[in-house]
């Protein structure tokens, strides 16, 4: 059953990706997650993002994803506060339901009591 575990972790973990855009203003990048974001695709979310490229306004797109856990959670945390740090304005679109209710109990960048325009618990 371990095994069974872990090679359904694996091959869910190369099923994700993501993909980024650039406005035709070229002032803001659109990063779009598509699979599953858990414990074993985490790292490969975090290093997705380009930090040493400096737009003013960065989109992440979540429509076509699902986060399942905390590990998760702290991935996106880190690339929102990276973006923060270095003074680039950040949106997060498209979260299902279940991923909002995630991070709005897990996550450290936001208080909102809305997020997305989903309710955050």
């Amino acid at each position: 059953m371990l095994l069974s575990g872990t090679f359904f972790a694996w091959k869910v973990t190369r099923l994700f990706n993501v993909t980024s855009t650039l406005s035709d203003d070229e002032r803001a990048r659109t990063y779009v997650v598509h699979g599953q974001v858990f414990f074993a695709s985490a790292d490969t979310f975090a290093t997705a993002f380009d930090f040493e490229e400096t737009r003013p306004q960065v989109e992440i797109d979540l429509r076509h994803a699902q986060f399942w856990d905390i590990s998760a959670v702290a991935a996106l945390n880190t690339v929102v506060m990276k973006y923060r740090r270095l003074g680039i304005g950040i949106d997060i679109t498209g979260m299902n339901e279940a991923t909002a209710t995630m991070i709005g109990r897990h996550a450290t960048h936001t208080s909102l009591e809305t997020f997305d325009g989903l309710p955050v618990q």
